[in-house]
C-alpha cells in the first residue's frame, strides 16, 4: 500500500533519503569523472538504490545535473551571506570577507567547483540557461548585499546591470583559471585580487 511505514520510516521520508543519496551520488561522480562518463547505473550503485528508483526522483542525468548545480550554487550563496554578514568594517573589507568566503567553499570542495565551473558547460541550451540565471542572480546579491552603503550599486539601470554582471563574469572566469590550476595561488591571494576588481568597479560607478 502507498505511504505504508516500514521500519519507523514512512515512504515520503524513503523517497527523501533515496533523492538524498542520489544527490550526494551525482555531487561525487559529476565532480570527479564527470557528467558525460557517469551513467544511471554508477550513480545508482554510488547512491546505493536500485536502479529503477532514480526516474521516480529524476527524468534523466541531466535533470540530476541540475539539481546538484543549483544545490551547489545556494552552498556558494549561503557562505557569501554568512561572510557578509560576519563582516565589519568599510566596503573593502566587507568585499573581502565575502570573497574569502566563497573562495574558501571553493576550495574546500573540488566537486563543487568542477560542477559549477566546467561540467555544466555545453551540456544543453537549458542547462546554459540556468548557468545565466544563477550568473545574474549572483550579479543581483552582490548588489542587494551593498545596497545600504553603496546603493548606486544596486541601481536597476541598464548600464549598471551590465556592470554588475560584468564583474560577476570576471569573478567566475578568474575562479575557473584558479580551479584550473590546482587553487593556486592561496585563497588570500586571489581574494585580494578580485577584491582590487571590484574597488575599481565600485569606484567608476561612484562616479558615474
Amino acid at each position: 500500500m502507498a505511504g505504508r511505514t516500514y521500519g519507523g520510516e514512512s515512504a515520503a521520508d524513503r523517497a527523501a533519503r533515496r533523492r538524498r543519496r542520489l544527490m550526494d551520488a551525482g555531487l561525487e561522480l559529476f565532480g570527479t569523472v564527470g557528467y558525460t562518463a557517469a551513467t544511471v547505473r554508477q550513480l545508482c550503485r554510488e547512491a546505493r538504490v536500485a536502479d529503477r528508483y532514480f526516474y521516480e526522483e529524476f527524468a534523466s542525468t541531466e535533470d540530476l545535473l541540475l539539481a546538484v548545480y543549483h544545490e551547489c550554487l545556494d552552498r556558494l550563496r549561503d557562505a557569501v551571506v554568512a561572510g557578509v554578514d560576519g563582516a565589519d568594517g568599510e566596503i573593502p573589507d566587507i568585499a573581502r570577507a565575502g570573497l574569502l568566503a566563497f573562495l574558501t567553499e571553493v576550495r574546500d570542495d573540488p566537486r563543487l567547483a568542477r560542477v559549477v565551473w566546467f561540467e555544466v558547460l555545453g551540456v544543453s541550451r537549458r542547462v546554459e540557461q540556468a548557468y545565466l540565471a544563477r550568473m545574474a542572480e549572483f550579479a543581483d546579491l552582490v548588489a542587494a548585499l551593498l545596497a545600504d552603503r553603496l546603493p548606486q550599486v544596486a541601481t536597476e539601470d541598464v548600464e549598471t546591470r551590465v556592470v554588475r554582471l560584468a564583474a560577476i563574469g570576471g569573478v567566475s572566469h578568474v575562479v575557473m583559471t584558479w580551479v584550473d590550476a590546482g587553487f593556486e595561488p592561496a585563497v588570500d591571494r586571489v581574494a585580494a585580487g578580485l577584491q582590487t576588481l571590484l574597488r575599481s568597479i565600485a569606484a567608476g560607478l561612484a562616479d558615474a
